[in-house]
């Protein structure tokens, strides 16, 4: 067999990965503070042929995040916020602590401040923020502080983050995102915030079906060549003495 074949095999299933991202982006384009993934290719050297020939193969690298804000819409809740170039909000998960660019604050029956997820908000202390019964509605200042409308008294201060590499963030769905060696320890980030808008997904729809499309073509592309190898191949066997 041609080992030609196995360099497209590689492409295409390289391909049909990076659809599957794509697909990810355009499904969240519309989800508050969902930053889209980018897919790195990469050339691998596998060996050489009988012949002395290197044998080369793509696959995927990485499918790092892009941290690029997002569009700010505004709301006029001011339990909402849109955070600062690289910082994300700490919420408390089934599986740990996780980040978010989305923060719209709401309050459970048992008093307890959660994002829209239902995750529990954690304040700087590395706690759960808890709001008090009957005091009025939250409210986010500049310096990620919540208060009360009815006493003004502070909740706590939002648990805001960096990274050193927040590239390297992965997506746990369309708004949390988990933390690895790869993107360093979290570090307090102290930038106002901007109460009372959002942060829009910075995964352009429009980009996201160019992405498609061309990720399609050229999926479709390796099976031709693929295809071009297999009747290759067919020929030598069927037409070359002792093949048969």
């Amino acid at each position: 067999m041609s080992e030609g074949i196995y360099a497209a095999l590689s492409g295409a299933v390289a391909q049909a990965q990076a659809l599957d991202t794509v697909a990810a982006n355009l499904a969240s384009s519309g989800t508050q503070g969902y930053q889209r993934m980018r897919t790195v290719f990469r050339e691998v050297l596998a060996g050489t042929s009988p012949d002395g020939a290197p044998l080369r193969y793509t696959q995927i690298a990485s499918s790092p995040t892009d941290t690029t804000p997002g569009a700010l819409r505004s709301t006029g809740r001011m339990s909402d916020a849109a955070l600062p170039p690289g910082a994300y909000l700490s919420v408390m998960t089934p599986q740990g602590e996780r980040y978010t660019r989305a923060v719209s604050l709401q309050v459970r029956a048992d008093g307890a401040i959660v994002n829209v997820s239902g995750h529990a908000v954690l304040g700087d202390n590395d706690q759960p923020l808890q709001a008090q019964a009957g005091a009025g509605q939250l409210e986010i200042r500049a310096n990620g502080t919540v208060v009360q409308t009815g006493n003004d008294n502070p909740i706590g201060r939002l648990k805001l983050v960096r990274f050193e590499d927040a590239s390297n963030l992965t997506h746990e769905g369309s708004m949390l995102m988990a933390a690895g060696p790869e993107t360093g320890d979290p570090v307090p980030s102290t930038a106002p915030v901007v109460a009372g808008s959002v942060e829009e997904s910075n995964a352009s729809v429009v980009a996201a079906m160019n992405d498609m499309v061309a990720a399609t073509r050229t999926f479709e592309a390796f099976q031709r060549v693929i295809d071009t190898f297999r009747d290759a191949d067919r020929r030598v066997v069927s037409t070359v003495p002792g093949n048969g």
